[in-house]
């Protein structure tokens, strides 16, 4: 009974710390990595993502290629190449109907049924979606198209909402940007050059990319300049408090001391996340104090990538100090994560982080508008 009480407690135990684990960022940046493929069996089409090693490069100089693929075991296509690929295979286990296997070092498999397996492959990637992969392979030989997936060509945001003042740089994905041609619809309300929306006056218009013969629209709003919660809060305050009767103020003898204003202690900096300015209450605690003289010196630009849903994380590039503590953030709330990444906050999220701020003056959806829409590229400066 005792061994089983301490098994227990060990288990117990264990549960609690890997629970309590956050794994890093990696699968967010593998899967950035990750290049789409198109195949073409018969006449059906079918997405794939090949994973990024020394096979699927080597083999991606070969695209776009056909392949006619032999049938075997009722399960898969294979095809001998007349060349080598690099390997490094592992034990597979399971195989998944959609995977895209390299055995050996020359032959692909695409497999289109689920089964155990003890051979080791090389794995290529996966068909994303391969409902229907078995009716197109059909019996025997097929030919199969490997080709690279067309980028989509869109516009980074297609809805923008700005305070008027203020600015943000629109780009036209997968293109050229000297091919694009810019215009805004109502000038009085906004202005853009080389894709950097100025927002002028109130009210809403549309900010138009042209490429070629074919335009793309971004809905743009402009909004009056609010002013910070504090700011509203103290104005609110001093309507709603009596006004008190002055009091003459007594004379004394000696140097006059007068009210000093209080000095700063939160280390200022600026921030632009995509070339929008935003207003941030910083922290103060060492953290930011480091962050500050990291700013002093040179400009930090940071390559954020959209996680979970709720948050934009990118790499500091250094290591500063960190006061982890368990905490619920909110939109707008910026901390550091494992003492060397900077998140940013459009949704919620609980877990042990050190504050270092927060963005004031905008909404919940002004936020998610500006962070929830793709990767962006934060810049902190003095």
């Amino acid at each position: 009974m005792k061994k089983i009480r301490r098994y227990l407690s060990i288990l117990l135990a264990l549960t609690i710390i890997l629970g309590g684990m956050r794994f890093p960022y990696l699968s967010v940046e593998a899967a950035e990595k990750k290049t789409q493929i198109q195949l073409k069996i018969g006449n059906t089409k079918f997405k794939a993502v090949f994973e990024d090693n020394k096979t699927t490069r080597a083999l991606l100089k070969k695209f776009p290629v056909t392949y006619t693929m032999s049938e075997l075991n009722g399960n898969e296509k294979y095809k001998y190449l007349s060349y080598e690929l690099p390997t490094n295979e592992k034990q597979v286990k399971m195989i998944h109907a959609g995977d895209i296997m390299l055995y050996g070092s020359d032959c692909i498999v695409i497999f289109y049924k689920d089964f155990k397996t003890s051979y080791s492959y090389t794995r290529l990637g996966k068909i994303t979606e391969p409902s229907g992969l078995e009716n197109a392979v059909m019996k025997g030989k097929v030919k199969v198209q490997f080709s690279l997936a067309k980028k989509k060509i869109a516009l980074n945001k297609t809805k923008l909402t700005l305070e008027k003042g203020s600015s943000f740089r629109l780009t036209l994905l997968n293109v050229k940007a000297k091919n694009v041609k810019w215009s805004i619809q109502n000038k009085k309300n906004a202005t853009v050059k080389n894709g950097k929306v100025n927002a002028k006056k109130k009210g809403t218009t549309k900010v138009v990319a042209k490429y070629g013969k074919k335009k793309y629209k971004c809905s743009l709003t402009v909004t009056e300049k609010k002013k910070s919660v504090a700011t509203q809060s103290l104005d609110a305050t001093r309507a709603s408090e009596p006004e008190e009767p002055k009091e003459t103020p007594e004379v004394t003898e000696g140097p006059v001391q007068t009210e000093q204003p209080q000095e700063e202690s939160r280390a200022m900096m600026k921030m632009k996340i995509d070339g929008v300015e935003v207003s941030v209450e910083w922290e103060d605690n060492e953290s930011v104090k480091e962050l500050k003289k990291m700013a002093e010196n040179g400009e930090i630009t940071i390559s954020m990538s959209m996680y979970g849903g709720f948050e934009q994380v990118g790499p500091l590039g250094a290591n500063i100090s960190r006061q982890d503590i368990q905490m619920t953030t909110e939109p707008g709330d910026i901390v550091l994560y494992s003492g060397n990444q900077i998140v940013v906050f459009y949704g919620s999220n609980s877990w042990a982080y050190t504050r270092l701020g927060k963005i004031r003056g905008m909404t919940d959806g002004e936020l998610k508008n500006l962070l929830g829409n793709g990767n962006v590229t934060m810049k902190i400066y003095c």
